[in-house]
């Protein structure tokens, strides 16, 4: 494995925020009909803040790349093909490629000896076909073929600014020829490492460049990528005109596979992955046909706001299995695909999505969880206790707009039937009161769910320091005799000397602390607490439970089975 279980249960946690808006599908038959099995889904890998200005692929299986684009359908259009094993897309402005500290082995705009410009000489005219464009510009070092909105174009070079390349030009004798640059949508492959462009793609019509590793589909190719190996082809879009847009153009089941290896260790039982593949592909599927991240360019992202996943390196055969065995099972609820969302662990009892997001789900209800406990000795911090001082949640408060006099008091004032906390509410010193419900108990003070309890306590006590400061314990604290000598002080070793000579004992008083109020938050679990607990399908699947029997406990009232 890549990472630990207990980086995975970070993702688990985190997964808790992704499900706050429900993906809504018309509900009825005509949705069934509709579902289909395995289509092409598109996943973000960086996008937003995170797009690049270049990004490197290598040949794991497989050899060589195709280059193209994919249509309205998703099926991939083939302009050209290098047989080249690490390639790289870059945007069409001047990039470098790094040699060194972090940007080493990418290309980015931090600036070393390896450029790629953004200034070419276009031979005049332009070309029928690919061939034609490519014989042209083998005549010059440096060539290549351009496809710009449909048109064949053989150009040559990569300069930095329009200057250098119309001193070229004048040196090559091409004095038909034009000094070009791109569109803000344009993109270079370039044989990585170098600064030689293999292949230009400019389209101001929608279209973006794609890439499917393999010169054929005979075998099942597997590439890396930023140190993560993916199935399938890759999408580059330059959304707005900036840096790269990168998506992953896979077959939803390639992609469960990588999702399920992410939110479950690829060693849990079989039944418990069967489950979550279940959920992954039904979650999935949801997503992709209400367009979650459309505006984006792609289907669904990589994170917890989807699903985690980082490709299929970590793939087991108890993983592959799970997915092969549910391929197009689907949950559904009264003819409709259910929303699949799941979390790491519920503490004792799941929640209903009313008491949660607000909306009610009749699949989605909360119910005491019989089978995690059997396994709580398997999961890192499965109890958790939290304290907030009145201080900490007075400068909490007023942090967050909620200005107040003092937080004196905090409470549960509601839980559902299952025993989890849906209604919280802080008290100031002026009798004055701010209540957080559903999700935001847990949301609102970090915590890790919403199953705890609160109890308060006086404050601790301390040291008075020169009349002013507070040393709220010993440890570590010494005194300097006249002679410069120290020695450590301890509880019941620290005595005061009085103006009239008298010596007594200093003890700890609530007043040298504070005597702020401690609240003492004591919880179970991580996460939402809707829909499937991992750690509960762990559970029933050790103790013989089928997939089926867990998705049917998690989820009320639902089916399992194909469109």
């Amino acid at each position: 494995m890549k990472r630990s279980l207990k980086e995975r249960f970070v993702q688990f946690a985190a997964a808790a925020l992704s499900c706050a808006l429900l993906l809504a599908l018309p509900a009825g038959k005509s949705q069934a009909a509709s579902v289909t099995v395995d289509p092409t889904i598109r996943v973000g890998l960086f996008y937003g803040t995170s797009a690049l200005p270049g990004a490197n692929l290598l040949n794991e299986v497989g050899s060589g790349y195709r280059l193209g684009y994919y249509d309205a359908n998703r099926v991939f259009q083939q302009l050209a093909q290098t047989s080249e094993t690490a390639i790289s897309v870059v945007k069409t402005q001047n990039v470098y490629y790094g040699t060194s500290g972090n940007w080493n082995g990418y290309y980015d705009t931090i600036t070393s000896d390896i450029a790629v410009g953004c200034y070419h000489i276009q031979l005049p005219g332009s070309y029928g076909t690919y061939e034609e464009a490519a014989a042209a510009a083998a005549g010059y070092s440096g060539g290549f073929v351009a496809w710009i909105d449909g048109s064949w174009q053989a150009r040559v070079g990569a300069y930095m600014d329009s200057a250098s390349a119309q001193a070229a030009q004048t040196a090559l004798g091409l004095a038909e020829a034009a000094v070009v640059g791109t569109s803000s949508y344009g993109v270079s492959v370039v044989k990585t490492g170098t600064s030689q462009i293999l292949f230009q793609f400019d389209s101001t019509s929608g279209l973006c460049l794609g890439i499917k590793p393999g010169l054929d589909d005979s075998v099942k190719t597997e590439t890396i990528f930023r140190g993560n190996t993916y199935y399938g082809g890759f999408q580059y879009q330059r959304v707005s005109g900036g840096n790269l847009t990168v998506s992953n153009v896979i077959s939803l089941e390639d992609y469960v596979q990588g999702v399920v290896i992410q939110e479950m260790s690829p060693s849990w039982p079989l039944e418990a992955l069967k489950a979550q593949a279940v959920c992954a592909r039904t979650y999935a599927y949801r997503s992709y046909a209400a367009g979650k991240h459309s505006s984006q360019g792609f289907d669904l992202c990589n994170d917890v706001h989807c699903q985690a996943y980082k490709g299929i390196a970590t793939v087991s055969a108890a993983s592959l299995q799970a997915v092969n065995e549910t391929r197009g099972q689907y949950l559904w609820y009264n003819g409709a695909l259910a929303e699949a969302v799941y979390f790491s662990h519920d503490g004792g009892a799941t929640e209903s999505a009313v008491n949660v997001w607000g909306g009610d789900v009749a699949y989605l209800t909360g119910k005491i969880d019989p089978y995690e406990a059997s396994v709580v000795n398997k999961i890192t911090n499965y109890n958790w206790t939290v304290t907030f001082t009145a201080q900490e949640l007075t400068d909490l408060l007023n942090s967050k707009g909620y200005v107040n006099s003092g937080i004196v008091d905090f409470k549960v004032t509601k839980t559902s039937p299952t025993g989890n906390a849906i209604e919280i509410t802080f008290t100031d010193s002026s009798g004055k009161s701010w209540s957080k419900i559903r999700d935001d108990c847990r949301t609102f003070l970090g915590l890790r769910s919403l199953r705890y309890t609160v109890s308060s306590s006086s404050g601790g006590t301390g040291y008075s320091v020169n009349g002013s400061g507070v040393l709220n314990t010993l440890t570590g604290a010494y005194a300097i005799d006249g002679s410069g000598n120290t020695a450590a002080l301890t509880d019941g070793s620290v005595y005061a000397i009085g103006g009239d000579g008298s010596v007594s004992q200093v003890t700890p008083s609530a007043s040298a602390g504070g005597g702020s109020t401690v609240f003492t938050i004591t919880g179970s679990g991580w996460g939402h607490n809707v829909g499937m607990s991992q750690w509960g399908a762990y559970a029933m699947a050790q103790q013989g439970y089928t997939y089926q029997d867990i998705l049917s406990f998690y989820y009320t009232g639902i089916e399992v089975r194909q469109p």
